[in-house]
């Protein structure tokens, strides 16, 4: 007796009318979005769909009024509709794909989740339309658009990206540098501005190319977009003006990047940094496009199934600036407290934001010692990158660059000393 009283059961006879009606009318929703994609779908491509706009609105309201009598309806309803999908399956001759079948029984789940979530329903919906809706861009971009070697270098970069960076133990071999993880979320890092300045290649035309992925890049690692952009030149797969350009575009974004981590530490350092980097980020932008307009247009040479990423060339830069914060970390035992302004001159040649942040997070900017540190270490970092691109581009790359980046970082240091 006790049995047959839970499997009839009402969980939801206690809900006001005017709940239950709002349920429902989501479900309608849901299923209307759904169906209508799958019946203009249909239409399009004249096909013989079991299942049009109506039959997606029915499914959708009897998933949720099945669950709302209980779950031993909702679970014969479940059966039902998946019943029914199989049997169309059985009986289409034309089309052997499962894709409308699989929404139909996913519409009838979207409908019952919207008795206990609507806004995840509705979000679930409208996901499922999208992936319906693009049925032609994904089989072209898994069919033609992306290469055997950029399959094997995407899976590589997810594995890391998934697998990797989370086994790897984050504990620091050295007091607080030698950190594998440390090391390895840096190698990934440049293996993504690699990916980003092949995807952009791909994507555009070799000028904004250059420039967008530049600009991208130089939020993950300005210095590794330098000696990434540096070795094609050196290897002679790019022009030496226009990598160098692109190279001036991806130091905008490393100011912009020092705005948000000064501005999330110090109010107080970032109205006063506002102003110079406003006017040293028009400078690069300026000798960006006078580099890049007069550069000529390369030819092509990358082979049509070229790889997303060097590993190697990752490899050489995050090893390098491994070392150098080494170095750094190595020096501040040597001096203890006498080592800030060493420190931050040190730690500038790997990265700018950390130190700037070390910097400001230890006071106001009425400390003189702090702004001299600051000032220093904003130095330091540009000759770092020049020195970056003379290393990894070679002098011709280094010339049309160093120019510019010196400029840009005097006017910066100029105002801030005028404002002592």
């Amino acid at each position: 007796m006790n049995l047959v009283n839970n499997l009839l059961y009402l969980p939801f006879q206690n809900t006001p009318f005017h709940e239950l009606l709002m349920m429902m009318a989501a479900a309608l929703g849901c299923g209307l979005l759904i169906g209508l994609e799958r019946e203009r779908s249909k239409q399009r491509e004249n096909q013989h769909s079991f299942a049009g706009v109506r039959s997606f609105v029915i499914c959708a309201l009897l998933g949720a009024l099945c669950f709302i009598f209980g779950p031993v309806f909702g679970v014969v309803g479940a059966i039902s509709v998946a019943a029914i999908s199989i049997f169309s399956l059985k009986n289409q001759l034309k089309d052997p794909g499962v894709t409308t079948e699989l929404a139909f029984v996913m519409t009838y789940f979207i409908g019952a989740l919207c008795i206990w979530n609507v806004t995840l329903a509705a979000s679930l919906s409208v996901v499922l339309t999208i992936i319906l809706m693009m049925k032609h861009s994904i089989h072209g971009l898994a069919g033609k658009w992306i290469t055997e070697a950029e399959f094997k270098d995407g899976l590589f970069l997810l594995a890391l990206i998934l697998v990797g960076l989370p086994l790897t133990p984050n504990t620091p071999l050295w007091g607080t540098v030698l950190n594998p993880h440390i090391i390895l979320k840096l190698l990934t890092l440049i293996l993504v501005v690699q990916a980003l300045a092949h995807i952009a290649k791909r994507l555009l035309s070799t000028k904004k190319a250059l420039i967008l992925s530049s600009i991208a890049s130089g939020f993950v690692s300005s210095t590794a977009m330098i000696a990434h952009l540096g070795m094609q030149v050196r290897n002679g797969e790019a022009d030496a003006r226009s990598n160098a350009g692109a190279a001036l575009m991806s130091c905008i974004s490393t100011l912009v990047l020092l705005f948000i981590v000064v501005g999330g530490v110090s109010l107080a350092w970032l109205k006063l940094l506002i102003l110079p980097s406003l006017i040293a980020m028009a400078i690069l932008a300026l000798c960006a496009y006078w580099l890049l307009r007069k550069a000529k247009p390369v030819e092509e040479t990358e082979p049509e199934d070229s790889p997303m990423f060097s590993l190697k060339e990752a490899a050489i830069i995050a090893g390098l600036l491994t070392v150098i914060q080494a170095g750094v970390y190595g020096l501040e035992l040597l001096l203890g407290d006498s080592g800030l302004i060493a420190g931050t001159l040190l730690a500038s040649l790997f990265e700018i934001h950390a130190a700037m942040a070390a910097v400001v997070v230890q006071g106001e900017p009425d400390n003189i010692s702090l702004l001299y540190a600051l000032i220093l270490g904003l130095a330091a970092h540009a000759i770092s990158k020049s020195v970056n691109a003379a290393i990894s581009g070679g002098l011709k790359y280094a010339l049309y660059f160093a120019p510019a980046q010196i400029l840009h970082m005097l006017v910066l240091i100029g105002i801030l000393w005028w404002s002592l």
